[in-house]
């Protein structure tokens, strides 16, 4: 423990201490109604008073978190004295986003001949399509194919839209696409 400063060393302490018994404890578990009651009165995305419509552009009237709309609403960071005739980078193709989607479409402009540059918030992989409820699968490998992987997503599609698991019905003719490799594909 000697890594973590004096105030974090108390607290893991006091963790340990209580460990054992929080171990034995056991909870209720909750109806949809409790959850939802406990969301509503604690979770700033349940609370109105942290959004607020957007007043301009193409979301106007969208409401957005009251940070994210003072951006979308902002000026530029960039100055009128910036310099553009001496770009540090040139592409045929910028992609946002290092997720799924950008992932390929990066690739897919790449194999077709573009110079393309690809831009992401975090490190490349860590985007919100991790959190893909029913999985993104393909048939990669030799002795793979999408007979195979389509039934394990459909499990985990339907485990995924169970009510209280957030997750949303989305759309089975997608994901046979996203399996087959192709839009149109089919398994």
């Amino acid at each position: 423990m000697s890594g973590y400063p004096p105030e974090m060393q108390e607290s893991i302490r006091l963790v340990e201490a209580t460990r054992p018994r929080r171990l034995k404890e056991t909870f209720p578990t909750m109806t949809l109604e409790e959850r939802e009651a406990i969301l509503k009165a604690y979770h700033p995305d349940y609370k109105e008073e942290t959004f607020r419509a957007i007043r301009v552009g193409v979301s106007k009237g969208q409401k957005m978190p009251l940070e994210l709309a003072d951006i979308v609403e902002g000026r530029p960071h960039i100055g009128p004295d910036f310099d553009l005739s001496d770009p540090i980078a040139e592409a045929d193709v910028l992609v946002i986003g290092g997720g799924g989607a950008g992932a390929s479409a990066a690739l897919l402009a790449q194999e077709n001949g573009a110079k393309v540059i690809l831009v992401t918030k975090l490190r490349f992989g860590d985007a919100n399509t991790m959190m893909a409820q029913g999985g993104i699968q393909a048939a990669d490998r030799p002795n793979d194919s999408p007979a195979i992987q389509l039934p394990g997503c459909h499990r985990r599609r339907t485990l995924y839209q169970r009510p209280g698991t957030g997750g949303s019905a989305g759309d089975g003719r997608a994901l046979r696409h996203q399996v087959a490799g192709r839009p149109g594909g089919d398994v």
